[in-house]
């Protein structure tokens, strides 16, 4: 999944940025983490070990990322976008700085990526034995489309549009 390009990030506005990123990655990521849960559920992995390490820590993935989202898209992306509308008159927030939320959100993805790192541990990289049977390669493959799409999503905030909030705020 890639996020529609975007002319010049840097300098087109942030609630197209946003609009964007909700659009692209957070829809994708609902719908994944639905797909795969009940890929989990059906799909038979022939080590059992294996199999419940999977599904605590895709588990702990869909557990942290829900929250996540509706927190950027109730709170942060919303002051954002009112930021960007009135850099010169902030609004009020319950939070103080934009950084706050910030580094909560950089926090929770730095979270998000040691736990896709760990499926990655589980599944050789979503590679599958030449022998598996072929829902455990569907199952993969949806592992992998959301891990990708994760690290995409992540750099567009981390990198792109968190940077670019900040400097707003302050003015630069």
């Amino acid at each position: 999944m890639n996020t529609p390009l975007i002319a010049d990030p840097q300098t087109s506005k942030l609630g197209n940025l946003i609009a964007k990123i909700e659009a692209t990655h957070h829809t994708f990521t609902r719908e994944a983490l639905a797909r795969i849960e009940a890929l989990l559920e059906s799909t038979p992995l022939p080590d059992q070990s294996r199999r419940t390490a999977l599904l605590e820590c895709f588990r702990t993935l869909h557990a942290d990322l829900l929250p996540h989202l509706l927190k950027e898209e109730n709170i942060l992306f919303p002051y954002i976008v009112a930021l960007e509308h009135s850099p010169s008159n902030p609004p009020r927030s319950c939070f103080g700085s934009v950084a706050n939320p910030i580094a909560m959100m950089q926090m929770e993805h730095a979270a998000c990526l040691e736990l896709l790192e760990q499926l990655r541990r589980l599944t050789d990289h979503y590679s599958c034995p030449a022998d598996a049977i072929s829902q455990i390669q569907v199952l993969y493959d949806a592992l992998a489309e959301l891990d990708a799409d994760l690290v995409e999503h992540i750099h567009w905030e981390d990198h792109v549009l968190f940077p670019r909030a900040l400097q707003l705020e302050a003015g630069a």
